[in-house]
């Protein structure tokens, strides 16, 4: 896994501050499959960031998971 960290991510949610790990790799179908484990997400409040609990928000960040990884990918971060 590469770690990553996205000081601000303009995404259709808002915007977001996020660190954590990704792997792209191969499937059993050919297809590859990104894994992502996000260790810390922030959003950007009217009054600054604002910390997320990534329990209370696991649905939130499945919605971002494709915008995260266009992300990481157009900025050429090589997974292992």
């Amino acid at each position: 896994m590469t770690a990553f960290t996205i000081s601000r991510l303009h995404t259709t949610k808002g915007i977001y501050r996020l660190s954590g790990e990704w792997t792209l790799s191969g499937c059993c179908n050919g297809d590859m499959c990104n894994e992502l484990n996000i260790h810390a997400i922030d959003v950007m409040g009217t009054d600054g960031w604002v910390a997320l609990k990534q329990q209370s928000n696991k649905e939130l960040i499945d919605e971002l998971r494709d915008e995260i990884v266009l992300h990481l990918q157009s900025k050429q971060v090589k997974p292992r």
